[in-house]
């Protein structure tokens, strides 16, 4: 009989990005200087109208905007927890009226997959602690990102998977 030798895994790494959603201008400039300062930021997507759903329209305004940013950050997975909460405080800070003017959502992307976290529970996530749920939101197989049943439209969008797979061949051995 062989011995019991179980190969624990390092942590996993992963591009810290950011989900942005926004209705107003001067919110967005704070929120991607809030970014940048502690983030560094290696690549953003053009904005583009947001219009899969109106889930945020009653507290945000319309019309509404999407962008995506990469950072320069590289994190373990696990530390998605504390930008989602950090993430969070920062959406109190540039609300008005107690309603938010920008929606950020931090995730992970990661040569086989890309990650968000949440504060919603569903049956599909995991829960990562501190109220915070996480979810595999696009697999890399057959040579690309491919969404899965639960990816919101816009992520499983091709301009979020162009996004990911250019942010996913940026050059950084430190990413699994």
């Amino acid at each position: 009989m062989g011995k019991f030798n179980p190969e624990v895994i390092p942590d996993m790494n992963t591009r810290l990005f950011f989900g942005i959603i926004y209705s107003d201008p001067e919110s967005l400039d704070r929120a991607v200087n809030w970014i940048r300062e502690n983030c560094g930021i290696s690549y953003e997507t053009p904005v583009i109208p947001f219009d899969y759903t109106d889930y945020y329209k009653e507290e945000m305004g319309w019309p509404l905007w999407r962008l995506w940013i990469a950072t320069e950050r590289i994190i373990p997975e696990n530390e998605l927890v504390e930008w989602k909460l950090k993430s969070i405080e920062k959406e109190r800070e540039l609300a008005v009226e107690g309603k938010r003017r920008v929606n950020l959502d931090p995730g992970g992307i990661s040569k086989p997959r890309v990650v968000l976290v949440t504060t919603k529970n569903y049956s599909h996530r995991i829960y990562m602690g501190k109220g915070i749920f996480a979810e595999i939101t696009l697999l890399f197989k057959k040579g690309g990102y491919q969404p899965l049943p639960w990816t919101y439209p816009d992520y499983a969008s091709e301009f979020f998977i162009k996004f990911a797979s250019h942010v996913r061949r940026l050059k950084d051995d430190k990413i699994y």
